[in-house]
């Protein structure tokens, strides 16, 4: 039996190296779960500062120092997907400092290099018998704002690439396990988007066994397809306020900080997945059972906003129309009269829009 444990976004940015400068331990309510696992994934979103500037394409950008990193030994690390859309936040030479501190503490990565053949190239690993091969792929409406001549390369997101690829290494392995950056359209909401099941599944019919999504930043649902487990999105790990452009760019309390750690029990011919649902509490992830009942909620919805595109529309006009008025004035314990001073009438038609 081989146990392997999963988690969302991990971005160890902004006030994470005040925790990290302080001695602080942000993850030791969970940190034996996560050495009891045989191997721990997780897609490091957040990559280490550079000497030579900042993407100033892409906004907002993610950052962080390069010894802060050291709190990834805390996770039993042993992969981490780099296919995403914040990847050359901090240019080259940032990209290049994070490979070397995974490298140097035998931190397998895929998704992204520093060569084409690198960025697509897969990680197949055994353990206690069993062999697994990991794919890892980014969309581009995550909006990675990679320009041509960045040095850097992603694996990108094509279905027929990818069942090609599942076919290819079908037959050499026990399982096989895709890592997923997508769902741009999406981004912050409760559910996947409306297409994404039917993709999905056609990976599962080509041959994959397990799918774990990112990107979300929330906690989207889970459904099984043929016997296979396709999990969404597990949402942010760990994140902390953005600081980008001298604005703050706020995690939702309700929505971004919950999480679970998904573990995957895997036998020769078969596995069983187990969770532990966890909350970020001041940028320290514990234990949160209540997580759970909103968690079924989510799965119970999911069949309907899934079959019916009626059910997703409305959904997402909820999402992408109506939600963002409230958290201005009201998320995050906001003061409604605070925001209502500060409101730029143009600025907020124009986030509405967007």
């Amino acid at each position: 039996m081989v146990t392997i444990s999963f988690l969302g976004d991990i971005s160890l940015n902004d006030k994470y190296n005040e925790l990290y400068l302080n001695g602080d331990k942000p993850f030791d309510n969970i940190k034996q779960i996560l050495f009891n696992s045989d191997l721990v994934v997780g897609n490091l979103e957040c990559l280490a500062k550079g000497d030579n500037g900042e993407n100033l394409l892409k906004k907002p950008r993610l950052k962080t120092n390069l010894d802060t990193l050291n709190y990834l030994k805390d996770l039993n690390l042993g992969l981490v997907s780099l296919a995403h859309n914040h990847v050359f936040d901090n240019l080259i030479d940032g990209y290049e400092k994070t490979i070397d501190f995974l490298d140097k503490n035998n931190i397998l990565h895929l998704g992204s290099g520093l060569s084409e053949t690198i960025a697509k190239k897969p990680i197949i690993i055994e353990i206690n018998d069993l062999k697994f091969c990991f794919l890892n792929y980014v969309t581009h409406d995550t909006n990675p704002s990679l320009p041509d001549d960045a040095g850097i390369f992603l694996n990108w997101f094509n279905e027929n690439n990818i069942c090609n690829e599942i076919r290819q290494y079908k037959n050499q392995v026990d399982y096989i396990i895709l890592l997923l950056h997508w769902g741009g359209i999406v981004e912050g909401g409760y559910y996947p988007g409306f297409n994404q099941p039917s993709v999905a599944r056609k990976f599962i019919n080509a041959g994959a066994d397990l799918i774990v999504g990112t990107h979300s930043h929330t906690l989207q649902p889970y459904e099984i397809y043929n016997g296979k487990y396709i999990f969404y999105s597990l949402g942010n790990f760990c994140f902390a306020d953005v600081y980008s452009d001298n604005k703050i760019n706020e995690i939702n309390q309700k929505k971004g900080t919950e999480s679970i750690i998904l573990n995957v029990l895997f036998e020769k011919d078969s596995y069983a997945i187990d969770f532990i649902p966890i909350k970020n509490k001041n940028l320290h992830i514990k234990i949160d059972e209540k997580i759970i009942k909103k968690y079924k909620r989510k799965l119970f919805y999911f069949k309907f906003t899934k079959n019916i595109k009626i059910f997703w529309q409305l959904y997402y006009f909820k999402f992408k129309k109506i939600d963002p008025i409230f958290f201005y004035f009201w998320g995050n314990d906001h003061d409604f009269f605070k925001q209502l001073k500060l409101l730029n009438f143009s600025k907020l038609k124009r986030f509405i829009k967007k």
